[in-house]
This record gives C-alpha cells, structure tokens and sequence, in this order.
C-alpha cells in the first residue's frame, strides 16, 4: 500500500473518532443528502478511505474549512451505521471500479474451515462480489449469499454463470435477512458492518447453524470505545464472549495482511461449531 493510501485509510478511519466533538453540530441533514448526492456522480474508487478522501477534497474546493469538512465526514461516518443506503451506495462505487483495494481470493481462514468438510448449504453473509460464494459453490457447496450492494450481488450472479456454477444471490441488508433456524452448515462472515458480538444478533446466527455447522467469521480488531475505529471493527473480547454458546475451533487476535486494504493490521479470526 502506497503512503497516500495508507493516509487516506487513517483519514478514514481517524473521521469516526472525530464524532463525538462533532456529535452537537445537528445541521447534518443536508450533509448526508449531499454525500449521497456525490455518491451517486462521483468515480469509481478502490475502498472506503480512499473515496472519503475524494469527498473531502470535494468538499474543500467548495469553499468547506478542513475542520468542518473532518467533522462532516464523522457525522456521515456515524450515520452510517444506521443508514444501509449509504453503504449501498458506497459499495455500489467500490464495486464499479478495479477492485484493487481489496483480494478478490477467498477468505484464507474460510478456505481452512472447510478443508476435507462434506460440503452442505452455506450462507456468505455480506457476500459482495462473491469470491467466498463461488470458491464454495466450485467445491459443492449449496450457496446462498445476500448483500446490500446491488453491484456486488450483479458481479456475483456473472462471475457464476460465466463460471458455470450455482448461487443464489440475494439483495438484501443484514438486519433484514431471514437467517432461519437449523438452516445452514457453514455461516461465513468476513469484512462487513454486522454487530455480531452483540448477544441478540449472535443468538440469531447460533440459531441459523445446523448441528455441527461452523460460522466463520473475519475482519478488522479493535477495543470498543478505540478512538478511529471503523464501523467493520470487532471487538474480539465481546466477540469471544458472544460466540460462547459454541464450541470455539480457533480464535486469533493477530496481526495480518487483511482481506480488505492489503496491509498488515490487527485482525480477529473465529471459526466454531454449534454442538
């Protein structure tokens, strides 16, 4: 990853930490409009630091000080959280271009879960361009994947059908997904805004798993309340404590080359089994 990256991505994260100091300025509605009105115009960029750092750029030539312009982009980042439109669209972007921000390879942790498994049928939650979906679906999986990101599920459903393989595409949001109870083998999750370590979601993937299913689960570390932690970060004591009720395979807070960024950063990695 290049410096000008690198500082993009601690922009980007760095905006999030900024919300709390710009949490009293509520003129934000127009702001949100307005991001997701350069969104919608704006090109295609290789992951979420670097389009915010587009925006504010965009924003500074349009007469913007830098101080508004970071806070703007906490408030926006804040939003976010509860606003799946905004991650549309930027996952929209994202997927419109290159995709040389991020591995287009399976998830190396996933690739290991199911290593000599009898394949059955597997949810890839948060799918978006489908490279955990189809590397499972080339292995006999029965595969279904949804995201919220029209563009990434499009890109999925071509890269099948050109691969002559079978998966089931969803659009949809996580808190809108229908998991089921005892309906899947494998959950996998890597890289996406989804409160898993909170107990009411957690309890709704133990529920989805069959008995001996696995759910897997990668992405960002952080401790909660960590000053510039981005909306994917996990905490991985909360996430342990969440995952209890399973039987833990493996469980790593490490420092790695993530999936997403290409750079080596801390990354926590969970595979269990529901009994």
């Amino acid at each position: 990853m290049t410096t000008h990256r690198r500082c993009l991505f601690r922009m980007f994260t760095g905006a999030v930490a900024l919300n709390a100091a710009a949490g009293a300025q509520e003129n934000d509605g127009g702001h949100w409009a307005d991001f997701l009105n350069w969104l919608k115009s704006a090109p295609p960029f290789e992951d979420p630091g670097v389009l915010l750092g587009a925006y504010r750029a965009h924003l500074l030539e349009h007469g913007v000080a830098a101080e508004e312009a970071a806070g703007r982009i906490a408030r926006i980042m804040e939003r976010m959280r509860g606003r799946p439109d905004g991650w549309r669209q930027i996952f929209n972007n994202i997927y419109a271009g290159a995709g040389s921000g991020f591995s287009a390879r399976p998830n190396a942790l996933l690739v290991s879960a199911v290593e000599n498994r009898k394949p059955g049928k597997a949810l890839d939650a948060g799918m978006g361009q489908g490279r955990n979906a189809l590397f499972l679906a080339a292995r006999g999986w029965e595969v279904t994947g949804f995201d919220l990101s029209e563009g990434g599920v499009a890109a999925a459903r071509k890269s099948a059908a050109a691969a002559g393989l079978d998966i089931n595409g969803i659009v949809a949001g996580s808190a809108e997904f229908d998991y089921g109870s005892s309906r899947w083998d494998l959950v996998v999750i890597t890289y996406v805004p989804f409160p898993v370590w909170e107990p009411a979601y957690a309890s709704r993937l133990h529920a989805a798993l069959r008995p001996r299913g696995l759910l897997v689960i990668e992405s960002f570390a952080s401790e909660e309340g960590t000053a510039g932690r981005t909306p994917v970060d996990i905490d991985p004591a909360r996430l342990l404590r969440a995952m209890l009720p399973l039987r833990i395979l493996r469980f790593e807070d490490t420092e790695d080359i993530a999936d997403w960024t290409l750079r080596k950063t801390r990354l926590v990695r969970l595979i269990a089994q529901k009994p």
